[in-house]
């Protein structure tokens, strides 16, 4: 109890990004604000981009850091001793998106990237691969950790106005995500990246992300869409779909 009430003073009390504390079936969905929490994001991006996927080069500290991150919204999800589950980072507009520099060849040539202030970016997206079996269960279903970490970003979208998200993701992943109610539209056309994977840039509307899943998948978005629910007293089924850890550059 002492150390809910030590996290919310801190979030509480600071500014820019802090504002989301979510607790849901023994885990925490929150934006990271000590140094410690950012450590640990660090160092489990090195663990999957660096060391599992090879996206980017091994450091002898073992942290993946970039410029990025100078500006970035960390969120992640945490185990009850604090231990970072998953992790997601968010841009916002008054900096440079990744898709504005380093994935620019996937854009069309006639697209305009928005870069008003109800627009963000996302990126860096990592499940430790000891989280990635793990669920939340709640009354409204069951989900996996990676969920957790869209709905952690889908509030703090609410309490800062922001509508569209950027992202650039695998093609097989872009069709997955829109089969599981993620409405993400292609701004260009796939390219095969230096590592053979095909890449495409998306952007995503959390208007149309509501007005769809009321229709398909209501549940999921009763669950999305409130900030807290209750734990589910029966036992927990298994998921419809398990994203793979590599969905976000």
């Amino acid at each position: 109890m002492a150390l809910l009430k030590q996290e919310k003073s801190m979030l509480s009390g600071s500014s820019g990004g802090a504002s989301i504390l979510i607790y849901e079936d023994g885990i925490v969905t929150k934006n990271l604000i000590t140094e410690e929490d950012k450590i640990q994001a660090y160092h489990l991006r090195h663990r999957i981009f660096a060391q599992e996927l090879g996206w980017v080069p091994q450091s002898e500290n073992g942290l993946e850091i970039d410029d990025y991150d100078n500006n970035a919204v960390y969120f992640g999800v945490f185990d009850r001793q604090n231990r970072m589950l998953a992790f997601i980072r968010l841009i916002t507009s008054e900096y440079r998106f990744m898709v504005e520099r380093e994935f620019i060849s996937l854009v069309r040539h006639d697209y305009v990237i928005r870069k008003e202030t109800d627009t963000v970016e996302i990126s860096r997206i990592c499940v430790a691969p000891e989280a990635r079996p793990k669920t939340v269960s709640c009354n409204f279903g069951v989900h996996r950790i990676s969920m957790s970490l869209y709905k952690g970003v889908y509030h703090w979208c609410l309490r800062h106005n922001a509508r569209y998200l950027y992202a650039v993701v695998e093609n097989k992943i872009h069709r997955l995500l829109r089969a599981m109610g993620f409405p993400c539209e292609l701004i260009g056309e796939p390219v095969i990246m230096p590592d053979g994977a095909k890449a495409v840039a998306v952007i995503m509307d959390w208007r149309e992300f509501e007005a769809l899943n009321s229709i398909k998948r209501p549940e999921m978005l009763e669950w999305f869409t409130r900030y807290q629910s209750c734990h589910a007293g029966q036992q927990p089924q298994q998921p419809e779909v398990c994203l793979p850890p590599q969905v976000f550059a």
